[in-house]
């Protein structure tokens, strides 16, 4: 697993073959991929793991993080790394919407694709505003609107990423293997700001482009076209699973993969599970 740099952003790369994108979300980071790294560049792939824009110390600031504006972003970046190639990708958490736009905005691009823990759909979006339990679970996204968040979320060597870990995934024992080191990425300067810059952009209009908001809204009124496996871990403490009922409305071709006894980071949870599911899917027509 080596790390690289191309078109400004950093990530990591293993094996040869079909290119698969890995995209991960908050509190996350590319290095936490290493089991879908090593599994799938095993097995005839490519891999190559990007660091959202903003998580490297070294990135220039983007005009807005919305989702949609990032999958820009990473478009460039996929063609610098793969050129006209068509890809496999797969999004967790943050990275779901951001696979979403990659796949609205190019799907002469992608062969197939994942998302997992972020639905796609009017369900959610209602949910933050109308669901009492989504709305305590999502507590920690209105909190991050303040700038006070920037000074607590570190206090007492980052206590706050391991809590969201331990609520978000309450069987995964092992949690800090990974919530160590998401810290180890958010404490470098200006990455924290940038990575809760994802979510004031979802939320606060002036940080929020125009053209973004309308093209969002388009892609709204019609459906993603390459074909899509969703997984959601029915004790998700982040996202409740079943708001992706009805997600299939949104998709040309949607299978949805609901994981027993899984909470949010259920690649991580069952990771012999997960992928030998998605590589099922990836390579079977």
């Amino acid at each position: 697993m080596e790390l690289k740099v191309n078109n400004r952003i950093n990530y990591y790369s293993s094996g040869e073959g079909t290119p698969l994108y890995l995209i991960h979300g908050f509190p996350d980071c590319a290095e936490n991929f290493k089991d879908q790294i090593n599994f799938f560049s095993k097995n005839g792939f490519r891999v190559i793991a990007p660091f959202l824009p903003g998580y490297h110390e070294g990135n220039e600031k983007l005009d807005t993080y919305q989702t949609l504006r990032v999958a820009e972003v990473l478009i460039e970046f996929i063609e610098s790394v793969s050129g006209e190639e068509k890809i496999y990708l797969y999004g967790h958490d943050w990275g779901a919407p951001i696979a979403y736009g990659i796949s609205q905005l190019r799907p002469d691009l992608v062969n197939k694709f994942s998302a997992a823990s972020v639905p796609y759909g009017i369900n959610l979006q209602a949910a933050f505003l109308t669901d009492g339990d989504q709305q305590r679970k999502s507590w920690y996204m209105f909190f991050f609107q303040l700038p006070l968040a920037d000074l607590s979320v570190p206090i007492n060597d980052y206590e706050f990423i391991h809590r969201l870990w331990r609520e978000w995934s309450p069987d995964l024992v092992n949690y800090k293997d990974y919530s160590h080191k998401v810290i180890e990425v958010l404490e470098k300067p200006g990455v924290l700001t940038n990575a809760l810059s994802y979510y004031r952009s979802a939320l606060q209009s002036d940080l929020q482009l125009d053209r973004i908001n309308i093209q969002s809204q388009q892609f709204l009124s019609s459906k993603i076209i390459p074909p899509c496996l969703y997984f959601h871990g029915k004790k998700d403490g982040c996202i409740d699973y079943r708001l992706s009922d009805g997600m299939e409305n949104y998709f040309e071709d949607l299978e949805m993969k609901i994981m027993e006894d899984c909470g949010h980071f259920l690649h991580l949870e069952k990771p012999d599970e997960f992928n030998e599911t998605l590589l099922d899917f990836f390579t079977n027509s």
